[in-house]
């Protein structure tokens, strides 16, 4: 091992005084650690099973520790447990190579464990009209191939069942003339709950949408990044499309029956403008619309993101403020705010009111690195969080930034804002 990510792996276990082997066992590779003063195993380190086998064009490498029988950890050894896990996934992340950058095809399919049941996303087409610079997704102008598709939605269908829901993306999937059809597929096959990820262009299209909501397709994501024209342009990689996706949002925000939440990915070109945004989808909505008020996700750029475009991205102090603003007004115009419960949500500790923010349900935690330091080495991939997160009473439901934001910009925005209003 002498990539970066091993150094990290190699350095805990010096701190620990721990050994570390590989064993395969029934074809899985596995992890044996000992005390190198005892010379006997007292854990194993295995991966974490997702749900269904998926794929996915995230990072995706989840690992859990079994303590044998008998063993009980000292205090300093379950932080150096910790912080071995979150090493020692990016040392085998960085190996496997991350998604993005693999080729389409790759990660057709994703599933999640839901709240309703096991969430089904699958990527119909890897081509798009837009070219956001953070965006993870391999776009190489290709459809998925039909016959592929169904194969997926055959093998999806049993284990989702009735309560399970199916999100079509891409990719922008409403430019893929298939798409109605495709939903039909699934509809076949028993699904019956559906999310389509958007960024809205193509919903301006007379007929579309209305046929998607007789399909069932109730539930939108609709990314959406600037409420500037020009600053819209430059964020998507896209000329002259603002009328078009502000005619399809306003079309969804108006229809009856649509749940829709509004995605921004907040980065250096639009978080001065966040309160601004708000107060733009706020007048797009009439006040005769018949649907759900929309909910707004604030989703910060994420790990792939900040890898491949980190000039897209900016310190989590100076956006909190604007940030918070924007929150303040989402409320005051009667818009919910979604939860924060995945990598691209925005620490707790940056917003008023953490408890209202902060995912309902613990997060995965394998991959976090607790440090005050990411620069070189240990800003590889991962998450990053400060050492006081720990006393935090959301460490659980939080995923800090990633660490490659922390190697940018450190991790002192971690806890700031609740510093700073004592």
């Amino acid at each position: 091992m002498t990539d970066s990510a091993s150094v990290s792996v190699g350095a805990v276990l010096r701190r620990c005084g721990w050994v570390l082997r590989r064993r395969q066992h029934a074809g899985t590779l596995l992890f044996v650690l000992s005390r190198a003063a005892e010379r006997r195993d007292f854990c194993e380190i295995v991966p974490v099973e997702t749900p269904g086998g998926a794929r996915s064009l995230m990072p995706s490498v989840r690992l859990k520790a079994k303590l044998l029988d008998g063993v009980r950890l000292r205090v300093t050894e379950r932080d150096g447990l910790s912080d071995l896990l979150a090493a020692l996934g990016s040392f085998l992340e960085a190996r496997r190579g991350t998604r993005a950058g693999g080729p389409a095809g790759t990660a057709l399919a994703e599933s999640h464990e839901g709240n309703d049941g096991v969430d089904l996303l699958l990527r119909t087409t890897f081509a798009c009209n837009q070219r956001c610079a953070f965006c993870f997704v391999p776009l190489t102008g290709r459809g998925a191939d039909m016959a592929e598709i169904e194969r997926e939605l055959d093998a999806q269908a049993r284990r989702c069942g009735a309560r399970g829901a199916l999100t079509i993306s891409g990719g922008e999937p409403a430019s893929d003339p298939r798409l109605p059809s495709i939903v039909a597929a699934a509809r076949r096959r028993g699904f019956r709950r559906f999310v389509l990820q958007t960024n809205g262009v193509y919903l301006a299209r007379p007929g579309l949408l209305e046929t998607l909501v007789g399909l069932g397709v109730r539930t939108y994501l609709v990314s959406f990044h600037s409420h500037v024209p020009a600053v819209y342009d430059r964020i998507t990689g896209s000329r002259g499309q603002f009328p078009r996706a502000s005619a399809g949002l306003a079309k969804l925000l108006n229809a009856a029956g649509c749940d829709v939440t509004v995605n921004v990915v907040v980065n250096a070109e639009n978080y001065r403008g966040l309160p601004a945004w708000v107060g733009w989808l706020a007048r797009l909505r009439s006040s005769r619309a018949r649907g759900r008020r929309p909910s707004v996700y604030f989703s910060m750029i994420n790990e792939a993101g900040h890898q491949k475009a980190p000039s897209w991205a900016v310190d989590l102090k100076k956006i909190a403020p604007y940030l918070r603003r924007a929150v303040a007004r989402c409320r005051r115009a009667g818009f919910s705010v979604a939860r924060s419960a995945g990598e691209s949500c925005f620490p707790v500790c940056l917003l008023d009111d953490r408890a209202r923010h902060a995912s309902q349900r613990a997060l995965p935690q394998e991959r976090v690195r607790y440090a005050e330091e990411f620069s070189g080495e240990a800003g590889g991939v991962g998450r990053a969080k400060r050492p006081g997160c720990r006393r935090c009473p959301y460490d659980a439901r939080c995923l800090g930034v990633p660490a490659a934001y922390a190697r940018l910009f450190g991790a002192g925005a971690l806890g700031a804002v609740r510093r700073a209003r004592r």
